[in-house]
């Protein structure tokens, strides 16, 4: 690791020649990969692609905006100068390797916790720990807490809506993100929720700043059947389902557990 790192040619150069000139970058990733915002993407030419109505006319929003990925190049070169751009790479170059070694280090740790546990099995005392770290079985506590953050995203996406059901993010636009917070999580409380009871310390995982965040399935994080994250409403003729793919972030200075996904729709 760090054995060769990039010039600051290469880093120009692999940056312009990472795909072909005219192949297409949504608008989220052209403000993230090319160093722009929304109003200098506002002077380039984009292309539509998406949007519409499912059946009964509820509509799926607006199209996204598609951009070419020479002109994107060229308006980041235009606004920051090549040494500015330069400038960038390295910094998200540097970025990106200090990742790489978190991640190497917490997969060191997982390591060792997985040794550990199979070592702690060898008298038939602890047999029940050699699977914690992978398929723990959860206590009380996080059974609890997993029904409960589940209770919390159901009524964030209107599934706990009592009487007439309206659905309350679809009308009028796309499916929307969800996001709860929950304050008081210690460590090893996250840490549990997330498979691995014993890493109390949280080496195990990854951390960016201030965070550590995991992906998760949602039938996993919250140990539910698809029947449970799917709600059907009769009036609208219409299924919402939470997203398969959730992001859960710790912020241990805080103690705040916050989860996030998407809500998916589908049309009878």
């Amino acid at each position: 690791m760090g054995d060769s790192y990039p010039s600051a040619r290469d880093l120009l150069d692999n940056w312009i020649d990472e795909l072909d000139p005219y192949d297409m970058v949504s608008s989220a990733e052209a403000k993230k990969e090319y160093f722009l915002t929304a109003r200098d993407l506002a002077t380039l030419f984009y292309e539509p692609v998406g949007g519409g109505f499912l059946p009964g006319l509820i509509s799926t929003g607006p199209p996204t905006k598609w951009y070419a990925h020479s002109h994107l190049v060229n308006l980041s070169l235009r606004k920051h100068g090549t040494a500015g751009v330069v400038k960038k790479l390295e910094a998200r170059n540097k970025r990106e390797e200090k990742k790489r070694m978190n991640e190497e280090q917490a997969e060191q740790a997982r390591q060792r916790l997985m040794t550990a546990a199979s070592t702690s099995t060898a008298d038939g005392a602890a047999a029940a720990t050699a699977t914690t770290i992978r398929v723990a079985r959860d206590s009380q506590e996080i059974k609890n807490l997993r029904r409960g953050l589940l209770n919390m995203v159901k009524r964030n996406m209107g599934f706990k809506t009592e009487g007439v059901i309206v659905l309350p993010y679809y009308y009028g636009g796309a499916p929307k993100n969800w996001r709860i917070e929950v304050p008081d999580i210690p460590k090893a409380t996250f840490a549990a929720l997330m498979y691995r009871p014993t890493d109390v310390d949280l080496e195990s995982f990854v951390k960016n700043g201030a965070y550590y965040t995991e992906q998760y399935e949602a039938s996993i994080l919250f140990r539910a059947s698809q029947t449970r994250l799917t709600k059907y409403f009769d009036r609208e003729c219409v299924t919402q389902k939470i997203g398969s793919s959730v992001t859960v972030r710790y912020k241990p200075s805080t103690m705040v557990l916050s989860i996030s996904g998407s809500a998916e729709m589908f049309g009878r």
